[in-house]
């Protein structure tokens, strides 16, 4: 009879996860080549051999001076004593230095775990072994917004930020869209909350005329693991969106336009508005952002929506992104169609 063997896991000793720890933190630790080639456990291992090796001959040339004080003298014993007590001390401090350098660097890891611990970048839980462990979270859309949020309020980036894109969030669930366009995806912070929230089926095209802005969406985009619903293009909203209609060779044509984001350069919301017109879907929701303290630029804009008839408008107060003591808004208008009987 065939008996299959089995692989039986013993339980790991403290001192062997330890071992292990010091392995793991050897490779955390290298920053370099040097690194790399020459370990941190190397290192000190080499500066203690060369401390005893030190210690050792001096030693001998002190104990040789000792016996025969004059004939090391004229042999230069001295000079070698005092060659191997000075290689001493350098190889004892090099060891001494290395130690406290890593102490250093496993206080800066505890430092670095707790505030990802805070942030949410990290998370806490209890292994088999009952032992309380943390590991990072895997990068997704929420660890995306995080580090933009971070970022947008150390450098006040002009993202539509946590409170207003909690408001879009909701407007999206509200109108549920099929296809959802965008002008202005900066770091694709918008494009990404409204994503979260996209029904099935649904798609978001998005519009960014600076190249270095595209490249940082789109980088954050797939690390959001969202590319496959949010495409960001490069170019003029204005000549981009009227051939959503029909296509190109790389992308599909839309049906129509169901909700409109804008939140690029105020002075040209109106001309956005008006190249999307043919497309809007009745009922569409068009969503304009910074319509409390742009207001002044957005007047043709807001005169357009608030009284050309075609639109049911109205603006939802908030405040300016990552600033709560700046009044803002958000302009929510409602396309009633081309039938305004």
């Amino acid at each position: 009879m065939k008996v299959e063997s089995v692989k039986v896991k013993r339980p790991i000793s403290a001192e062997e996860r330890e071992r292990r720890t010091k392995m793991e933190d050897e490779l955390k630790d290298a920053r370099t080549w040097f690194d790399y080639l020459v370990p941190r456990q190397l290192r000190r291992v080499y500066f203690a051999a060369g401390a005893v090796s030190c210690t050792v001959a001096s030693v001998i040339a002190l104990t040789k001076l000792l016996q025969n004080p004059a004939l090391q003298v004229e042999d230069g014993g001295q000079y070698n004593l005092a060659i191997n007590l000075v290689g001493l001390i350098l190889f004892a401090g090099a060891y001494t230095w290395e130690g406290a350098q890593a102490e250093k660097r496993v206080e800066r890891r505890r430092t670095i775990r707790e505030a990802q611990i805070r942030l949410g970048d990290r998370e806490v839980y209890v292994n088999k072994e009952g032992e309380k462990m943390s590991r990072l979270k895997p990068v997704d859309d929420n660890w995306i917004l995080r580090r933009l949020d971070r970022w947008g309020n150390k450098d006040k980036l002009p993202m539509i930020g946590p409170k207003k894109g909690a408001i879009l969030q909701g407007l999206v669930v509200q109108r549920a869209p099929q296809t959802i366009v965008e002008v202005g995806a900066f770091l694709g912070y918008s494009a990404i909350r409204m994503g979260q929230v996209l029904p099935p089926g649904g798609r978001i095209i998005s519009y960014e005329s600076d190249f270095k802005w595209l490249i940082a969406a789109k980088r954050f985009v797939w690390q959001a693991k969202m590319a496959d619903k949010i495409d960001v293009r490069w170019g003029r909203a204005q000549e981009g969106i009227p051939q959503l209609k029909t296509g190109s060779l790389f992308s599909k044509p839309i049906d129509g336009i169901d909700f409109l984001f804008l939140d690029a350069k105020p002075s040209e919301y109106l001309d956005y508005l008006l190249a999307a017109e043919p497309l809007l879907n009745p009922g569409a929701v068009i969503v304009a952002d910074n319509a409390g303290i742009f207001s002044k630029s957005l007047t043709e804009y807001l005169n357009y929506v608030r009284g050309s008839g075609r639109y049911k408008s109205e603006i939802i107060e908030s405040t300016l992104e990552y600033r709560d003591d700046v009044q803002d808004g958000l302009e929510v208008s409602t396309y009633k169609g081309t039938d305004l009987s």
